[in-house]
């Protein structure tokens, strides 16, 4: 009894761990400032609830690999790397400078540089 027990207790937390940590479609960011606190460099990696994809270096709404939204829109504008599965001008794999454009972004925004993509 006790072993079943534990196996669903693990099972649970593993399956909770699971759901949490995705990296899925969200809501539309919005463009107030109440979640300045959320996209600070604290921010956790898989946090998609702010402004800034911290896991990716790019805004939350415009992220290719997160949003499949996002995604739809690059390749039917004809932005997209096939080699690696992103929008084309978010590809910092085929050319690192790109990421500069975004780096720019966060720091007009937040006025300092944002945190290191982790991806």
């Amino acid at each position: 009894m006790k072993r079943n027990f534990r196996m669903v207790w693990s099972l649970t937390w593993l399956g909770a761990f699971l759901i949490l940590s995705g990296c899925g479609d969200k809501p539309p960011a919005t463009n107030d400032d109440s979640n300045e606190a959320t996209d600070t460099a604290a921010t956790t990696v898989d946090d998609h609830s702010g402004w800034w994809c911290v896991e990716h270096g790019v805004p939350e709404e415009e992220c290719s690999i997160c949003s499949s939204e996002a995604a739809k829109a690059f390749r039917n504008q004809g932005d997209w790397c096939e080699e690696h599965n992103r929008a084309e001008s978010q590809c910092f794999k085929c050319d690192p400078s790109r990421a500069e454009k975004f780096a720019a972004l966060y720091e007009a925004k937040y006025g300092k540089k944002p945190p290191a993509a982790s991806e």
